[in-house]
């Protein structure tokens, strides 16, 4: 392994741990939803409704791991339930007013934080970063077969 594979490799172990701990930090309103539940809210605000077998898929989980992540939201009044009108056998689930309220505040708190600690970087270090970021990340989804970064118009999610 090279000097910068070693390096990326002990930064991506502390990114990771750092996060973890980030996201514990975040104002009183977030804290009580998990990092995958967020994940879940943010394709629901920014996808629409979706059935639990799109989910599912979309994060590569099993139905049952989803199916606890979302009746978790749901007790808590993030998400809803609701007959597909394509197939009343069905359900699609969707982000409730509430639960859009949430993530829109999550998002606001890490967009904050990352203002904070990146704020005096030069911009043209903030874009590099955020490119080499996406060049990785589509780097792992290639490598790993990953899920498609957003839904599809067509296919997983009814239109």
């Amino acid at each position: 392994m090279t000097d910068a594979q070693d390096r990326i490799e002990r930064e991506l172990t502390l990114l990771v741990r750092r996060t973890q701990r980030i996201h514990l930090r975040l104002p009183g309103v977030v804290r009580h939803v998990e990092r995958s539940a967020y994940s879940i809210l943010g394709r629901l605000h920014d996808d629409g409704p979706a059935r639990l077998t799109t989910l599912a898929t979309l994060f590569t989980l099993d139905v049952s791991t989803v199916s606890r992540q979302v009746q978790a939201l749901r007790t808590e009044g993030l998400i809803s339930r609701s007959a597909d009108p394509g197939d009343r056998r069905a359900t699609l689930i969707s982000i409730t007013e509430h639960g859009t309220e949430v993530l829109l505040g999550m998002r606001a708190a890490r967009r904050a934080l990352l203002r904070e600690l990146t704020g005096e970087w030069p911009a043209v270090d903030r874009e590099r970063f955020a490119e080499l970021l996406e060049r990785f990340n589509d780097g792992v989804a290639d490598r790993l077969g990953g899920a498609p970064e957003s839904l599809p118009q067509k296919g997983l999610i009814r239109e």
